[in-house]
């Protein structure tokens, strides 16, 4: 059931501390630099305070009870080597290449959607093991801007002050910052400057990032930005006695996922979460033990009827939007905010998603 909530006002938002880095991975070959395994990362309290605006009204939604998954494999659809994903592949990419940019006024129509359905889904999470010192931990999942000719950076800006007023205590970027261009983001950065949050921003990388020919760029131009990459690496989120195992890992289509060196340093008994950008790594995961993974991608199919299945799955495993579980590990798929191919959603709007982390009474 969706229904209209007014967000409080938010006066004052803690900046987060500086992201951690390590010598050694910056610079041109940071793409095949091998990245640090466990990063710690504790809470700031002594940041400024930092004036955020008013934000105007949000719809709001319940992402339900997680659907049990069974990984049927979709043997007729192959989004890596199907005739169909790269016919539909090579058009967009055309399309966005060629022709959009000569559209004038073509950002209009999708801006204007963005801020009207913007739709904020929220779940509570139990997560076996985890700390009561991170109980009540609000993160923040947003994925899919597609930066290009459907979305203008003023309207990327207004969006992000929006999801702002939900106080996030961790924010996290599920990729596909560009559509085919790197030059599409440079004018986004001061949009991801308002992203801020005590346990930090992180990210990963989409396939339509890796369409740049130019991932390491652009992992440099978003670290301008705040955003600590975490391609095929982790981080330690501590607040208190608690921690939190953060991993992410490269795009599964165009990029190099490692998953297993994403998850190196993993500690028993700590409750792990695993950002990914396609949510077709979900039965990797599963197989690994993680408790949690956030994904993009499928932009909930982008066109749906009501009542029926997506008309473009983007999942082998259709894993399309929501919540599933399998196993002791979940996952959330966001439909995310863009929009790739033409400038319209029909019945899946733009969604962020915000989780609310407790600790699991299962043993």
């Amino acid at each position: 059931m969706r229904f209209l909530v007014l967000p409080p006002p938010r006066d004052v938002l803690q900046k987060a501390s500086p992201p951690t880095t390590r010598a050694g991975t910056e610079g041109p070959d940071r793409e095949n630099a091998k990245p640090p395994s466990t990063i710690s990362r504790q809470e700031s309290q002594s940041a400024p305070p930092r004036h955020q605006p008013a934000a105007s009204a949000v719809l709001h939604e319940s992402l339900g009870p997680p659907e049990d998954t069974s990984f049927r494999l979709r043997h007729l659809f192959n989004p890596a080597k199907g005739w169909f994903r790269r016919t539909e592949r090579w058009i967009n990419k055309f399309l966005s290449h060629h022709v959009f940019p000569r559209v004038p006024g073509i950002w209009w129509p999708y801006s204007r959607a963005l801020e009207r359905d913007l739709t904020v889904s929220e779940a509570s999470i139990a997560l076996r093991g985890l700390d009561d010192g991170l109980a009540g931990l609000r993160v923040l999942l947003i994925s899919d801007f597609h930066a290009g000719p459907f979305l203008s950076p003023e309207a990327l800006e207004r969006t992000f002050e929006r999801l702002m007023s939900l106080e996030p205590d961790l924010i996290l970027l599920a990729g596909d910052f560009a559509t085919v261009r790197l030059q599409e983001v440079e004018p986004t950065l001061a949009a991801y400057r308002c992203l801020v949050a005590p346990l930090g921003v992180y990210g990963v990388l989409g396939n339509h990032d890796h369409y740049t020919g130019e991932p390491a760029s652009l992992c440099r131009m978003l670290e301008t930005a705040g955003i600590q990459l975490l391609q095929n690496c982790s981080v330690t989120i501590e607040r208190g006695d608690g921690r939190l195992f953060l991993a992410g890992v490269d795009d599964l289509l165009c990029g190099d996922p490692r998953l297993d060196e994403a998850l190196k340093g993993r500690s028993d008994g700590t409750p792990s979460l695993l950002l990914s950008h396609n949510p077709d790594v979900f039965p990797e995961a599963v197989d690994r033990g993680v408790s949690l993974v956030l994904a993009g991608h499928t932009h909930g199919g982008q066109w749906r009827l009501p009542g029926l299945p997506v008309l473009v799955r983007m999942s082998r495993y259709s894993l399309d939007e929501g919540r599933f579980q399998a196993g002791r590990s979940q996952l959330v798929v966001s439909r995310g905010l863009g929009a790739t191919g033409f400038p319209f959603r029909i019945g899946c709007p733009p969604e962020a998603v915000l989780l609310t982390l407790q600790p699991s009474q299962d043993p």
